[in-house]
Order: C-alpha cells, then structure tokens, then sequence
C-alpha cells in the first residue's frame, strides 16, 4: 500500500471512536479493487489500531525495547521516554510514518510478497 492511501485512511481513523463504525463508514473505494475482499477488514482494522493506539503500546505489543527502538528509527531514547510518559508529544507525522512501518511489517510478508 502506498503511503498517501495509508495515510488518508489513517486520518479518517482517528475521526472514529470505535473500528466497527471506521469499517462500516468506508464505503466501497476505488482502491479496493487491489485487494481480495476478505482481507480489507483486516486492512482497516490494522490500520485504525495503529492510529488509535498510543505508540508506546503499539511497541511494547511487538515486543520492542526502547533501545531497539531507538536504534532502528535513530530517535533519542529521551524523546522515547518523553514520549511514553507523556512529557511531551509525539509529532502526529511522525508517529503516521512509525505507523506505516509497522503496517507494511506486518502487510509484506519476506521477500516483499504480500502477507495475505
């Protein structure tokens, strides 16, 4: 998925306060002619978790440290802390792109083949 799509649908995600009603609300859109049917809810769901989510927790559900963190994303371990303890605030952008990531970890299987 390209990351302009990602990111609109990751906007329109944080408009909603429950995954059901950001689903059902979708529609039928012209890129989901890209993707088998059976896997869009799965899409959506991922999609809104990752920007309903706190980024802490989205770490820590993968099983990240802080320090691998920080070393794979070059961010200071202090704004990490800052971050998961709420002393300052993630840039919205910044916590999209971390998203996005996560999301085509999780959507490209090795080899960059499709997880699906």
């Amino acid at each position: 998925m390209k990351y302009d799509l990602f990111a609109t649908l990751y906007v329109e995600a944080q408009e909603y306060s429950n995954v059901e009603m950001y689903i059902a609300e979708r529609g039928w859109q012209e890129w989901m002619d890209n993707y088998p049917g059976e896997h869009l809810g799965n899409i959506l769901t991922s999609i809104y978790e990752l920007a309903t989510t706190p980024l802490k927790e989205i770490r820590e559900s993968r099983k990240i440290s802080r320090a691998a963190f920080s070393r794979i994303y070059n961010i200071p371990i202090r704004s990490l802390e800052d971050w998961d303890t709420d002393k300052r605030k993630i840039a919205d952008y910044n916590k999209m792109l971390i998203a996005y990531t996560f999301f085509m970890d999780g959507f490209l299987g090795k080899g960059g083949e499709r997880n699906e």
